[in-house]
């Protein structure tokens, strides 16, 4: 940095105690609070320079975050289980760092462990040294730059194998009572490498490895080259734990190498990898069980009221920025065309600008564009920036000349979604397939039959795009932005419900901890939501659950029902 700054400022829990920090191996004075450890950089340091620090310090690492995780060692079962899970910013819950998406670095990292347990970790393994007392010491290194979130460690009494992949090794740790299910679900690996790397490109950690290790969790993290997988989801039926082994794949293209620089574009992550389970669905099933399998992920509201995709409330935990993730890609692929949309998918991953770097939206959008000639930043911004979805309508007239105008309409008041909509026309016992290009409110397509002939039109029949026919009833669940916001006190937030149901409200700080829980208790339906018309009002008066003023900062205010759940964010000032 030119010039330096005053001080180096680490992350670190305070339950972890430093006892002594080196500075380019001499003692320096530090302070520690707050989750910050910070240490003066040497007086006269100029632009270029390097300056080594280490960090002395122990305890016990907490659980941590909005997964409640960070370095977990369990003893639910005859033996040892540690594994970490960090997303998005528990890694300084056991590990001084700069815990930002966007400070990726290579990594070098030594672990002591019992001579009876396997150490798995990131990188490539240098070595195992055998030291007295019955232990062992596991050295590993990265030489591709690692974000914070994706280092991994697992140690286990594991039953270990490895597979040659094309010149790829992949390694497998399992606990010995799930030694078979382990198995069936790894047992695909080297074919989902082989088809992620025919579409996206060779697997971006070359000269390392591609392990898999499971641990005691309720989930899955795709650890950089050693994802960590739970031992719940490898007791799932074969296909959905090979779901999980295709989501967790696929992110070392779309998360580990192509990081996204804040959260705020996490969707690029869960997006592509929720997207990635389809493709494996699509490979070994066909394609009717692709559109079936993402159908399953858009639910009845089809993502209304769950906040923004391109501002995701809370980071994690949020299925939004997996399944509406996903549903964006999938809508995308059909706005492309195949081949245009593969293309660009490829060109993505394997950006030299990209590869091992940092990404966002627009960096993504703009390869897609350069690629197929099509706006795609265009295309994306009504998905990401709101919660709207097209309303959409068919009407056809005649033409003239024995043929017919069919007509497709967005009604909806903003934005206007650019579309390809696919449509089937039935006329007698015949049909016809047309796509129509929407860049604006109107699209039409001529088809060879006299209006009089057609018994109807119906709109995306396979199930390509989100949309809502413009006579459905709203979701049963909407709130209004809260008022004030920024806020100094009180906040109000205004909601409509469909019908009568239980409505509770939660707050969340931008770490994802509950803040404060109420049961709003039974409520009368306000029917659908019109301007100046019934509505129900919630109001938080800024302080936590046990009565305390809540900090300064961002907080998401959740309405939940027993199916529907909407979110908001608000700033609070003090």
């Amino acid at each position: 940095l030119e010039p330096p700054p005053a001080a180096l400022r680490l992350d670190l829990v305070d339950q972890l105690a430093v006892t002594a920090l080196l500075r380019d191996g001499i003692a320096a004075p530090f302070t520690h609070a707050g989750d910050s450890l910070v240490v003066a950089v040497p007086a006269g340091a100029a632009a270029g320079d390097t300056v080594t620090v280490s960090v002395v310090y122990a305890g016990t690492p907490p659980r941590h975050g909005p997964l409640f995780a960070g370095l977990l060692a369990r003893q639910q079962r005859d033996g040892p289980s540690v594994g970490n899970v960090s997303q998005p910013y528990s890694t300084h819950s056991w590990l001084p760092v700069k815990d930002h998406p966007a400070d990726k670095a290579t990594l070098e990292l030594t672990v002591i462990a019992p001579d009876s347990l396997t150490v798995a970790a990131t990188g490539r393994l240098l070595g195992i040294d055998a030291l007295d007392l019955g232990r062992k010491r596991w050295r590993w290194a990265s030489d591709h730059p690692v974000a914070p979130y994706l280092i991994g460690l697992l140690v286990s009494d594991f039953v270990s194998w490895q597979e040659d992949c094309g010149g790829l090794p992949l390694e497998y740790h399992a606990f010995a009572e799930h030694l078979a299910d382990a198995d069936s679900a790894y047992a695909a690996t080297c074919e989902m490498v082989e088809l992620f790397e025919d579409l996206f490109g060779p697997y971006p950690f070359t000269g390392e490895k591609y392990a898999q290790a499971e641990f005691v969790w309720g989930g899955a993290m795709e650890n950089q080259t050693v994802s960590a997988m739970g031992q719940a989801t490898l007791l799932l039926p074969t296909r959905a734990a090979r779901k999980v082994v295709a989501h967790e794949l696929i992110h070392h293209w779309f998360g580990n190498s192509l990081t996204p620089a804040t959260w705020r574009d996490i969707w690029l992550n869960e997006g592509f990898a929720r997207y990635g389970e389809a493709l494996w669905i699509e490979h070994t099933e066909g394609r009717a069980a692709y559109l079936e399998d993402l159908a399953r992920l858009a639910r009845g509201d089809l993502f209304q009221g769950d906040g923004l995709l391109g501002d995701p409330d809370p980071v994690l935990p949020n299925l939004l920025v997996y399944d509406k993730g996903a549903w964006v890609l999938h809508m995308l692929r059909r706005y492309l065309g195949e081949a245009d949309f593969f293309a660009g998918l490829r060109a993505y991953a394997t950006d030299p600008d990209l590869v091992h770097g940092l990404t966002d939206r627009h960096r993504f959008a703009a390869v897609m564009t350069r690629v197929s000639g099509r706006d795609v930043a265009a295309f994306l911004a009504p998905w990401l920036g709101t919660e709207a979805l097209p309303e959409l309508a068919v009407r056809w007239r005649p033409a003239g000349g024995g043929r017919t105008l069919v007509e497709v309409i967005q009604r909806q008041a903003s934005p206007v979604f650019p579309l390809v909509v696919p449509i089937r026309v039935h006329a007698g016992t015949g049909t016809l397939e047309r796509e129509l290009r929407m860049d604006g409110l109107l699209a039409g397509a001529e088809v060879p039959l006299a209006a009089a002939a057609i018994d109807s039109v119906v709109i995306d029949p396979e199930g390509w795009l989100l949309w809502r026919s413009a006579t459905t009833r709203p979701p049963a669940l909407l709130a209004a932005r809260p008022r004030p916001n920024p806020a100094v006190a009180e906040v109000v937030l205004a909601y409509w419900l469909a019908a009568a149901d239980r409505v509770s409200a939660t707050v969340f700080d931008a770490r994802g901890r509950r803040v404060r829980h109420e049961d709003l208790g039974a409520q009368p339906a306000t029917g659908p939501r019109v301007d100046g018309g019934e509505r129900r009002l919630w109001r938080w008066d800024g302080r936590d659950g046990s009565g305390r003023q809540a900090a300064a900062g961002v907080y998401w205010l959740e309405l939940r029902t027993a199916t529907d759940r909407t979110v908001r964010k608000v700033t609070l000032l003090r």
